[in-house]
């Protein structure tokens, strides 16, 4: 299974927000980490732009694909940065394609590892093609 962490270097809402830190660690890392203690997780992917977030990503134990600049302005889509890492990755020796793909947002940084092993399960068990977690918001989109 493969995880791909999208973390583009560009964010004009909060600069810099994917090496923000929660709890002393950047969000990047904490994806990176969560992903990791995983056990259904493999591999773990960072898609990004950025420098920095490019070696946060490698401190944590991330492998990064240099995301390139069509696929990391304002209007590129988190799908399109999911096929670009899952191109790049199953191009390298020894790899083939991963039996599940594993979306993790790095702005989600309370995910917990049971939950994506759970996940996981569902789909390689066909009780779901895809599953999708998220959290009630009244905000003002």
């Amino acid at each position: 299974m493969l995880a791909v962490i999208p973390a583009r270097a560009g964010s004009k809402g909060i600069p810099g927000k994917n090496l923000r830190e929660v709890a002393g660690r950047s969000l990047v890392a904490r994806s990176v980490a969560v992903a990791r203690a995983a056990r259904t997780v493999d591999a773990v992917i960072v898609s990004t732009d950025g420098d920095a977030i490019a070696g946060e990503a490698v401190a944590a134990g991330a492998r990064v694909v240099r995301r390139p600049v069509d696929l990391a302005g304002d209007e590129a889509s988190s799908e399109s940065a999911l096929l670009h890492a899952l191109d790049a990755f199953t191009t390298e020796p020894d790899t083939g394609t991963p039996e599940v793909l594993v979306f993790l947002q790095a702005t989600s940084p309370f995910t917990d590892p049971v939950d994506i092993d759970r996940a996981v399960e569902r789909v390689l068990t066909g009780a779901a093609d895809a599953v999708l977690a998220a959290a009630p918001s009244h905000a003002f989109l």
